[in-house]
């Protein structure tokens, strides 16, 4: 007998713990940078925010290329948007869960 399985998931369901700091997980950042993604536990940002960090260089200079250009792209499109070192803030303190939906590597490619 000869059994095939192959994983029918498309995505898998992230906890981006080190992405709070800008450019430490750059994975994260490019699938967060990417189109139509499901995050959850991130905090809204609106265009006058999403302007204020970009202009901050100790922090925008620090991220990969991937969501530099999603921030950019952002501001021009503006509406809501999120980044990903931040978070929700939950009763005063930062979120301990956020998470998104990533189309698995091997998928991807």
């Amino acid at each position: 007998s000869l059994k095939i399985s192959q994983n029918c998931e498309w995505r898998l369901f992230q906890r981006p713990d080190d992405a709070i700091y800008p450019g430490f997980d750059s994975q994260t950042e490019d699938d967060l940078a990417g189109e139509q993604i499901f995050v959850s536990n991130f905090k809204p940002i609106y265009e006058e925010e999403m302007k204020d960090l970009s202009e901050r260089v100790d922090f925008f200079e620090i991220f990969t290329d991937p969501m530099k250009k999603h921030m950019h792209r952002c501001l021009k499109e503006g509406g809501v948007n999120m980044c990903s070192a931040k978070p929700r803030i939950w009763h005063g303190e930062i979120t301990k869960n956020p998470r998104y939906l990533q189309v698995r590597p091997d998928v991807a490619r």
